[in-house]
C-alpha cells in the first residue's frame, strides 16, 4: 500500500533489477598461521640440543685423564705390592727404603771448639776440629781458618771467653779473599773495656766476660774466615766457652 505524498501525490519506489548484488567480504586466510607450530618445534629442538652439548662438556671436564688414571693405578698397585711383601706371617720386618740426601745435608757447615786457649802470636785463634761436638762438612780447616769451597751466603759466628782487665779487648772475625789480593778485611768486631780497679784488686779477683759475634755474609770459593783477638793473654781456656763456626743458609 502506498501512502499519499505531498499534494496528494503517491510516493513511488523504483527497484533496479539490473544492479549487481552486493558482495560480502570473503574470509582472509593467513598462510603464516600454518607455519607457527613448525617454528616453535624448531626452537625447542635447538634448546634441547644446546643442553645436551653442555652436559657432554661438563662430563668430559670432570673425567680424569688417562695419564692421571694410569699414575693413580700404578701407585695403588705399588702400595698393594708393598703390603703384600709383608703379610705378617713372618717376624721379619721389610727394610725401610733409603732416603736420598736432602739439599740441606749437602750445604757446607763447620763447628770448631777452643783449643785450650791457644792463640798465635798474631792473635789468630786456633781451634779443635776433632771430638764429639766439632765437625767440618764441605769446608777445609787450616791454621785457624775455615776455607770456603762453595760460593753462597753463610752465617758466620764466634764466641770468646776472656778476663776483663783495665785494657781494651778486641774480638774480630776476618776474611781473606783472592778477590782482594788475600788482604785481611774485617767482617765483625766487638770492643770491650772494663777497669775493675787497682792492680792489687785485680790480683784478688778476676772478672770475666763473653764476646759473641754473628752475621750473614756472601762468601766466594777460595775465601777464608778466621777469628783474631788483640790480646791473647786475657783469653781464658775452655773448649765449651770458645767456639767458631759457619754454615750455608
Amino acid at each position: 500500500m502506498m501512502e499519499a505524498g505531498p499534494a496528494g501525490c503517491p510516493q513511488v519506489f523504483v527497484v533496479d533489477s539490473q544492479a549487481p548484488a552486493t558482495l560480502q567480504p570473503s574470509e582472509v586466510r593467513h598462510a603464516s598461521n600454518k607455519n607457527k607450530p613448525y617454528l616453535l618445534y624448531l626452537l625447542v629442538g635447538l634448546a634441547l640440543l644446546g643442553v645436551a652439548i653442555e652436559a657432554i662438556f661438563i662430563y668430559e671436564l670432570y673425567q680424569p685423564s688417562a695419564a692421571q688414571a694410569s699414575s693413580d693405578t700404578s701407585r695403588t698397585a705399588q702400595r698393594t705390592g708393598e703390603k703384600a711383601d709383608w703379610d705378617g706371617s713372618s717376624n721379619e720386618i721389610p727394610p725401610i727404603p733409603e732416603k736420598k740426601a736432602t739439599e740441606q745435608e749437602d750445604k757446607p757447615a763447620a763447628f770448631l771448639q777452643g783449643l785450650n786457649g791457644e792463640v798465635r802470636a798474631d792473635g789468630v785463634m786456633q781451634w779443635q776440629k776433632d771430638g764429639l761436638a766439632p765437625f767440618i762438612r764441605g769446608l777445609e780447616y787450616k791454621e785457624g781458618s775455615l776455607h770456603i769451597q762453595k760460593q753462597g751466603f753463610y752465617y758466620v759466628y764466634s764466641k770468646v771467653y776472656f778476663s776483663e782487665t783495665c785494657s781494651l779487648f778486641k774480638h774480630q772475625v776476618k776474611r781473606r779473599s783472592p778477590r782482594y789480593n788475600n788482604a785481611p778485611t774485617d767482617l765483625m768486631q766487638s770492643l770491650r773495656y772494663s777497669c775493675v780497679g787497682s792492680q792489687r784488686q785485680e790480683q784478688n779477683r778476676a772478672d770475666v766476660g763473653n764476646s759473641f759475634l754473628g752475621g750473614v755474609f756472601l762468601l766466594y770459593s777460595g775465601d777464608s774466615v778466621y777469628v783474631q783477638v788483640n790480646d791473647s793473654r786475657v783469653v781464658r781456656s775452655g773448649v765449651y766457652d770458645n767456639f767458631f763456626g759457619v754454615f750455608m743458609i
